[in-house]
């Protein structure tokens, strides 16, 4: 990347006064928590700066950087999409794998609740300490790994076994009522 200028500088940082308001409610209007607004205006300036060879001088600037703007929200929409459809990604895969593909009458949800409480409650205390924290505090396995002196790795190894252990409970305890 080649060295700005001084008036490279300048024109770049007068684009940025000029717009940065306009840029920052633009980036509210569509939906983004007040708390994330400057962080997404701040990277959409970032990009500008970086594509700034790409931009034509005789278009609109304000324009062009609401382009990237939108294109960074999208973005966002998208990874928050894939983190947010299901409460717990694990625990639903858990629940639709123990569940037969038409669910019989005799089977309703409190009692594949009750029967995974149960198992839960049959694992070691460890096991299920990593549960509560992971699925009722949120923490993931980084987070886990730094408080129980882990390697996330392991952390991550540990609750596939848990729920693969809790998942065979589960079956265990519903088997003759899935037939």
């Amino acid at each position: 990347m080649k060295l700005l200028e001084e008036d490279e500088i300048e024109t770049f940082s007068g684009l940025v006064k000029e717009h940065q308001a306009g840029l920052r409610a633009f980036v509210r209007a569509l939906g983004v928590d007040d708390v994330w607004v400057d962080d997404l205006a701040q990277e959409a300036f970032l990009v500008a700066y970086r594509r700034r060879d790409d931009f034509d001088p005789e278009a609109d600037f304000g324009k062009w950087l609401r382009g990237i703007a939108r294109r960074l929200v999208a973005n966002e929409r998208r990874k928050a999409g894939r983190r947010s459809r299901l409460l717990h990604d694990s625990l639903t895969d858990l629940l639709m794998e123990a569940a037969p593909s038409e669910e019989p009458a005799a089977i309703r949800a409190p009692e594949l609740f009750a029967a995974m409480q149960g198992c839960v409650a049959q694992l070691p205390p460890r096991s299920r300490e990593l549960l509560h924290c992971r699925y009722s505090q949120g923490e993931n396995a980084v987070q886990l790994a730094e408080r129980l002196r882990m390697q996330a790795d392991a952390v991550r190894q540990s609750l596939v076994r848990i729920r693969v252990a809790v998942k065979a409970c589960i079956e265990r305890k519903l088997e003759g009522a899935w037939l």
